[in-house]
């Protein structure tokens, strides 16, 4: 089997109407996705998603101009091989290539499942769940004013009575503004310990001073986890993850923004991490995230995938499951609530009192829907930045 053509299909999926996602400087009015099909020899197809970085195009320009040319006429099979040379020759883009060999990877290891007429997960090693427990993330809870909490107790009282027993709510909000905190604390009033809480800062809070003060407020409403309160944190806060972490009264998550095994190396050396939240879209795909793995039970931490809904979720779902059940128990997989998959895709995910439901269809379980680059073209003005409101 060899490699015949390598397609790249940007979507832009819009939120429903009515449903309104602010968490900082930059929301977003949907869902972008870079999806990437993979065609072979033998009439088998595979598909995996690539992030968009919020710069949909250069993800789309890396694929097409770097990645294609080192595709055509490979192996299929020959994931780990591919994914080296991939690498190699693509190291001087950066992020925009670790993105792009993420969604060229997931595409390989789903023709590898079609082919053999098997799960990902089998090809993992194994499921040692088939219900995976979700927690609400993505577009939902986002920020509201101190005077409006009623309308974020409304929202998570939807996915509660779905049977969600986690929530995650947007963050960002340091002291003295206490819109973080208030959100919490109407939270827990409303649901009491029906319900866990992880909180996301999105970088928001900026330094260890603030950071430190927030953990020691929050952890009086026992929330689940503190997740990237420094900007920017992988890449440029290791040293200070570690001293938030080894003193905080939280527990400590990061890595949406992870983007490899090395970009989680030195974080995890410093010793300032509890959840690890590899991205198999954003950190090189199922190969690399399984070495992330590796790392995460070597270290014995627990690890929680970052999912941004779509094509994505299948790949992060089938890691999950395959994982070492000790580094993922009592730990939940992040999902959005909001994202309209069966737009999308032929075979979404079932989700059933706030678990996904993994089936032996083969490979990643599902395709693209015939229409859906016509019905969902790629936007240009999907996320957009503005100024935080103060809720002091």
């Amino acid at each position: 089997m060899k490699v015949t053509d390598v397609e790249v299909i940007a979507l832009t999926i819009p939120h429903p109407k009515g449903h309104k996602w602010e968490k900082g400087e930059i929301s977003s009015v949907g869902w972008d996705q870079v999806i990437v099909r993979i065609h072979t020899d033998e009439g088998i197809s595979g598909i995996g998603e690539a992030y968009h970085l919020k710069n949909p195009h250069a993800v789309e320009a890396a694929i097409k101009y770097s990645l294609k040319p080192l595709l055509i006429g490979a192996d299929p099979f020959d994931t780990a091989q591919i994914w080296a040379k991939l690498f190699a020759r693509t190291v001087q883009l950066g992020q925009a290539a670790i993105a792009g060999i993420a969604g060229v990877d997931a595409a390989l290891w789903d023709i590898k499942g079609k082919a053999l007429g098997i799960p990902v997960y089998k090809l993992l090693g194994g499921a040692s769940r088939m219900e995976v427990p979700l927690y609400t993330g993505g577009h939902c809870l986002g920020w509201r004013d101190v005077d409006k909490m009623d309308d974020l107790i409304e929202e998570a009282q939807r996915y509660v009575k779905a049977g969600y027993k986690a929530l995650k709510v947007r963050g960002g909000r340091g002291l003295p503004d206490r819109g973080d905190i208030e959100s919490v604390k109407a939270l827990r009033k409303a649901f009491g310990d029906k319900i866990e809480i992880l909180v996301d800062v999105n970088s928001g809070y900026g330094d260890l001073v603030v950071s430190t003060r927030m953990a020691r407020e929050l952890a009086e409403y026992n929330i689940y986890w503190l997740e990237s309160p420094f900007r920017f944190s992988v890449h440029y806060h290791n040293e200070e993850m570690a001293k938030l972490a080894s003193s905080a009264p939280v527990p400590i998550a990061t890595g949406g923004g992870i983007f490899g095994r090395f970009s989680v190396k030195r974080l995890i050396e410093q010793g300032g991490i509890q959840y690890v939240m590899a991205n198999v879209s954003k950190a090189g795909g199922l190969t690399e995230v399984s070495r992330i793995i590796s790392l995460i039970e070597t270290w014995n931490l627990k690890y929680s995938p970052h999912c941004d809904g779509g094509v994505n979720a299948m790949g992060n779902l089938h890691l999950f499951a395959s994982a070492p059940p000790h580094i993922t128990e009592n730990v939940y997989h992040e999902w959005d609530p909001v994202w309209p998959m069966a737009d999308v895709l032929t075979h979404p995910p079932v989700v059933k009192d706030g678990k996904a439901i993994l089936t032996d269809r083969p490979g990643l379980g599902t395709d693209l829907v015939d229409d859906v680059a016509k019905r969902f073209p790629l936007r240009e003005d999907t996320w957009f930045v503005h100024k935080k409101k103060s809720t002091a």
